[in-house]
């Protein structure tokens, strides 16, 4: 019996569609993380030197990565240890004095029980009294238990010890390769605004921050985070800030303190309008909105504040869509 083909033409209307549909996947696959990206014109300033108005002395905080305000308590500002240090929370007062329980004799700050110190880098308050702390610190970018740790922000003069109400377990849809050619995958930022945790990348490799939105909190499962755009912060994001009420985010490095204002219609926040302050004050790894000033710590456990009024306006070039 002979052997039935299909007729030429319909050989060749498959062909097309299948070259069609290989197009289509190379172009999604090439634009699937095609970001905005946001680059400023920065004048040429000397950077001021900041001068620190006061200093934190409590010697288990031996490598401060955080200075947050309190979501509850006023004028209470947390911070936590780097790598390897406890797994613990420290409150403090605006001139970094310890706040603890009078009756408490071997303080060392909170212990943040069920939760465990990878590399904690990050921490911050939502609008519900929780804090959220961030073991997302990636400097080699092999990590693949990045994860954020929920808990009742406690009462600091009178608590020791506090349990987490969740884990949520995150990962980053763009990196491929454990670790990649260039190490952008490491974080030291974060904040809450509008029920969402937004993540700021320390890129490694350049100077770009990456800005990342968490939108699922499944607790069974890996949650991949959402990339939104990519900004030219002119050295490696220590930490970022948010002033809700006020309507401004703040990323800090060891080069710049740099101030977006809240775009209306979009949580790109580099869309906002920028200013900027050159600085030079140690290696700076902590940055909080207070009233009409910021107020950053160091590595070394020095406090500075800079007014909100001092920081220089520039004027932005946003480059449009590029791949990351």
């Amino acid at each position: 019996m002979a052997k039935k083909t299909l007729p030429e033409k319909y050989i060749n209307s498959i062909i097309y569609i299948g070259l069609f549909l290989i197009f289509l996947f190379s172009f999604f696959q090439f634009n699937l993380f095609a970001i905005e990206t946001v680059k400023l014109n920065i004048p040429k300033i000397k950077p001021r030197v900041l001068k620190p108005y006061s200093r934190i002395v409590f010697k288990p905080i031996n490598e401060g990565s955080a200075f947050s305000a309190s979501g509850m308590w006023k004028d209470v500002f947390w911070t936590i240890n780097d790598s390897d240090g406890a797994s613990a929370i420290y409150p403090l007062t605006k001139d970094g004095k310890i706040i603890k329980p009078k009756w408490h004799k071997k303080y060392e700050g909170i212990k943040i029980l069920g939760a465990h110190n990878v590399d904690w880098e990050a921490i911050c308050a939502d609008d519900k009294g929780n804090l959220i702390i961030g073991d997302f610190g990636n400097n080699y970018n092999y990590r693949r238990d990045l994860a954020l740790y929920w808990l009742s922000e406690p009462y600091p003069w009178d608590i020791v010890a506090t349990g987490i109400i969740k884990k949520i377990s995150f990962y980053y849809p763009d990196q491929k390769k454990f670790p990649p050619i260039k190490r952008n995958f490491d974080a030291e930022g974060m904040f809450y605004y509008k029920g969402k945790i937004y993540i700021f990348s320390k890129n490694r490799s350049d100077t770009m921050t990456k800005l990342y939105r968490l939108d699922s909190e499944f607790t069974d499962s890996k949650n991949p985070l959402t990339l939104i755009a990519s900004f030219d912060a002119g050295a490696m994001v220590t930490d970022v800030a948010i002033d809700r009420e006020k309507g401004k985010i703040a990323l800090l490095n060891y080069k710049y303190i740099w101030v977006f204002d809240i775009p209306k219609d979009s949580d790109n926040f580099f869309k906002g309008k920028a200013s900027f302050l050159p600085i030079k004050a140690g290696k700076c790894e902590g940055i909080t909105f207070y009233k009409d000033s910021l107020l950053i710590s160091n590595e070394q456990r020095d406090l500075f504040e800079v007014k909100l009024k001092d920081l220089i306006l520039v004027k932005g070039n946003h480059s449009g869509a590029g791949n990351v």
